[in-house]
């Protein structure tokens, strides 16, 4: 993303690649897992730290250049709303953009005018975004309605009630062509047997071979 050509090509990349959870808290929730790719790439170098790659801009503190960013709350007035992604970029001074699809008044989707193809991405400051967070990892339940060419589908270590054969397969569908699946098999197999009976077809795609 903080190579990227441009708005519309950072939306395009940001929508090729996703870390999905199960939980939102906990070691392995979405909140966890952004801070950590966050640690590592200021350790790299980029993230809060590098001027253009990583700068906080003017007055947009915990925003950095290349920082996807998912939005939690809908704002009819800024045309954002709950699930929308966007990326944080910064120009030739340093100085961050947040910028998200383009739409049209009255488009039933983001990115939409109708015959006239595509609206160019829209930018906003930082500052002034409604509620938003890091969108490096996001639960499956944000995600929902969403498609990525690859997903990484992580599991927590051990067994919770919210997983089910649903959420599962949830996940798994949000991969258009590359799925990768992180968990201990004993989980897997309590996940899958909870709920299953509106869901058909899933062991096939996770590898049991049955029809």
């Amino acid at each position: 993303l903080a190579d990227a050509d441009g708005p519309a090509d950072a939306l395009a990349i940001a929508g090729r690649l996703r870390l999905l959870t199960a939980l939102r808290d906990g070691p392995s929730g979405a909140c966890t897992l952004n801070a950590r790719i966050e640690a590592l790439i200021a350790e790299a170098g980029g993230g809060r730290g590098t001027p253009g790659h990583g700068t906080r801009g003017h007055g947009t503190s915990g925003h950095f250049h290349g920082q996807p960013l998912l939005i939690t709350e809908n704002s009819y007035r800024h045309g954002l709303f709950n699930g929308d992604i966007g990326v944080c970029l910064a120009d030739d001074r340093g100085v961050l953009t947040a910028w998200f699809a383009g739409n049209a008044p009255g488009s039933a989707a983001a990115g939409d005018t109708g015959d006239d193809g595509p609206a160019p991405p829209r930018p906003f400051h930082p500052a002034a975004l409604p509620a938003h967070e890091s969108a490096f990892a996001m639960t499956v339940h944000k995600a929902q309605g969403s498609e990525f060419d690859e997903v990484w589908l992580q599991l927590p270590a051990r067994d919770t009630r919210v997983l089910s054969r649903e959420l599962v397969y949830t996940g798994l569908t949000r991969a258009k062509t590359r799925l990768h699946l992180a968990a201990p098999a004993e989980v897997i197999e309590t996940a899958l047997a909870r709920h299953a009976s509106r869901v058909s077809g899933l062991g096939w795609r996770l590898g049991d071979g049955g029809g």
